[in-house]
């Protein structure tokens, strides 16, 4: 009986290898290639996006500044030895599209009763009018972040964050689309800026950051007859960090990447002095 189990067992076995082993080793051929192929295209596709925003970015404002002590003019000429000119959207698939980037912290200061607004960073005309491409400005009697963007239809088009957070650093992307711009805070969507059937009117103007002037339009200005005078009261009281630019819209996991990032530690300051501990790793990351 050994014997004759022996003798069946060895020809079962040897048919099961003859018929699998070929078409095994067909396969492994065939597949092994393909998961390197997959591996190495997952790693190009993944460094790819972790450099884009290194690779895609403009830095306007690369570390952290004190609003109140000077105001930045940002030059958009590409002669210019000095400029730090940006590259406007071109030939998306979706339409025009870009993005910025930045850290604020309001100070508890920063307002008054009179109702207006306070400058923080402007694309467009020195006078602040008609060209705002964006403008950002914090109102001046509470705190409410106001972002201006341009149409072909109208200057005059912007959208408001209600509750905007005192005397802490705050992440601000506003990521502008062909049909809208989309403002987050801390990583969160607070408001989405429609363009009513129109496109964004991207301007070649310097940007300006903190600027002091006091401007006041007429409510005789058409676009302004259903609203208030269009009131500055210069610059916003805080800081402002990481300023950046990008032509394309950031996605969710880029802004969260830029968050995490936190403001910059190097301060631009002409009176030098010990940096503040708000401005420490620690302090952000541990909020």
């Amino acid at each position: 009986m050994e014997l004759f189990r022996s003798n069946t067992a060895v020809p079962r076995n040897s048919s099961i290898v003859n018929q699998t082993g070929p078409w095994s080793q067909v396969m492994i051929g065939l597949l092994v290639p393909f998961v390197i192929y997959l591996l190495l295209a997952g790693l190009e596709a993944s460094y790819n996006f972790f450099n884009r925003l290194k690779m895609n970015r403009t830095e306007l404002l690369p570390i952290t500044y004190s609003t109140e002590e000077k105001s930045y003019t940002i030059n958009q000429n590409p002669n210019s030895p000095n400029s730090a000119s940006i590259y406007l959207s071109d030939n998306e698939r979706s339409g025009p599209e870009f993005s910025y980037s930045f850290f604020l912290m309001v100070h508890p200061s920063a307002f008054r009763q009179e109702k207006g607004l306070n400058h923080i960073f402007s694309k467009g005309s020195p006078q602040q009018y008609p060209l705002l491409g964006p403008g950002v400005y914090m109102r001046s009697d509470t705190n409410t972040l106001r972002v201006y963007m341009n149409t072909y239809k109208t200057w005059n088009k912007y959208a408001e964050v209600d509750n905007f957070p005192i005397g802490k650093w705050v992440h601000v992307a506003l990521v502008c689309r062909s049909t809208h711009m989309e403002i987050y805070i801390n990583g969160n969507l607070k408001k989405r800026l429609g363009f009513d059937g129109s496109l964004p009117y991207q301007n070649y103007q310097d940007i300006m950051a903190f600027r002091q002037d006091r401007i006041t339009l007429p409510k005789t200005i058409p676009s302004l007859e259903d609203e208030d005078s269009f009131d500055i009261f210069g610059v916003m009281k805080g800081m402002c960090s990481r300023l950046y630019y990008f032509n394309y819209a950031l996605s969710y996991s880029e802004i969260t990447m830029l968050m995490n990032e936190g403001p910059s530690t190097e301060l631009a300051s002409t009176q030098g002095g010990v940096m503040p501990q708000y401005l420490q790793d620690s302090w952000w990351t541990s909020q």
